[in-house]
């Protein structure tokens, strides 16, 4: 094996073991609490809720990709999926800026300018906050998510994020926060808010495998304390993969409904749920380093050993459709796209 395979393969187990690291220190102190919940659900339940959360992470490696897509740059599935979630495991080091590194370090691989890479993240988060703060506002505003707070705050906060897909709405936020226009129609809102809607209900089936009642009203509130609790999470930017604060405002909701106690051991399974279903796909798509070919909209080559290239950024309508592309074929003020 040469010297640069080496070190390649010693970074990977490096990053590797930092991420299982943080994730088991993420549960320091709280093994006993996790063995307990573990011991009071079936297995085959406990296994489906793994399934049904790596479900809905596949759905959102679509999202990823038709974002990235949209500025011009169209990764292979299998390598983008690749990308996608081998760069998710970033999420459990505590910074919110590890994901987004490892997601440009790879896919620079594949001629995606680090930019490029850097505001897909942002937007994809982005669709994430949207869609659970709509899916979790409504669920407050019609009492189903008994959270804390008068109920117009929750119709309040759905109305926001529903204008938040709205393509005019996208254009002039992200002109504003990247300074790059994409020509949105409303085909692509519609897509990316089918598969969010297909995440958010699979992780909410999943969460109702862990509970005895499985009622519908139980699954909105499970679905709700999630939503919710993602949205919490993802604003503590330095938590790791949203520690603590998810599953603080998860109880909060949760509580009134099924009592602390349940809460807080469903809580505490989600967390275990979706740490295990991350790195199951990630295992499952990991594809060995390898140089891809240029992306559709990227440039050709790779320069003295630079993983980046900047290119001009067109629209890709097999991966996004026509509605959605970049308006100004190129994202402005990129100068270096190595990491």
């Amino acid at each position: 094996m040469s010297t640069g395979r080496a070190r390649a393969w010693a970074v990977r187990l490096v990053f590797l073991a930092v991420v299982l690291g943080c994730a088991a220190w993420s549960l320091d102190g709280r093994w006993h609490e996790v063995g307990e919940a573990v011991r009071r659900v079936h297995p085959v339940p406990l296994v489906g809720a793994v399934l049904l959360t790596c479900v809905g992470l596949l759905a959102t490696s679509v999202v990823w990709r038709r974002t990235l897509g949209a500025f011009g740059y169209a990764v292979p599935p299998r390598e983008a999926r690749s990308v996608f979630f081998t760069s998710q495991l970033g999420k459990y080091v505590p910074g919110a800026v590890w994901a987004i590194g490892v997601q440009a370090r790879l896919a620079a691989r594949h001629h995606v300018p680090v930019r490029v890479t850097i505001t897909t993240a942002l937007v994809f988060t982005g669709i994430h906050l949207v869609t659970a703060g709509f899916l979790g506002g409504v669920l407050v505003a019609v009492g189903l998510a008994p959270a804390p707070g008068p109920d117009w705050l929750g119709a309040l906060a759905a109305v926001g994020c529903a204008l938040g897909l709205v393509p005019a709405v996208t254009r002039r936020v992200l002109r504003r926060a990247a300074g790059t226009d994409l020509v949105v129609g409303w085909r692509e809102p519609v897509a990316v808010a089918a598969l969010m809607a297909l995440t958010w209900t699979a992780y909410a089936l999943a969460l109702l495998l862990l509970v005895e009642d499985r009622s519908p009203r139980s699954l909105a509130a499970l679905a709700g304390a999630f939503a919710l609790g993602y949205v919490a999470g993802v604003l503590v930017v330095v938590a790791p993969a949203g520690l603590g604060a998810r599953e603080a405002t998860f109880v909060a909701v949760l509580s009134p409904m099924t009592g602390l106690p349940v809460a807080t051991a469903v809580a505490l399974l989600a967390r275990v749920v979706h740490t295990v279903a991350d790195l199951l796909v990630a295992a499952a798509t990991w594809r060995p380093s390898r140089p891809g070919g240029p992306a559709v909209g990227g440039a050709a080559g790779v320069d003295g050993g630079a993983e980046g290239a900047a290119g001009a950024a067109v629209g890709v309508a097999g991966a996004t459709g026509p509605e959605m592309s970049v308006g100004t074929g190129r994202v402005p003020g990129h100068d270096d796209d190595r990491l």
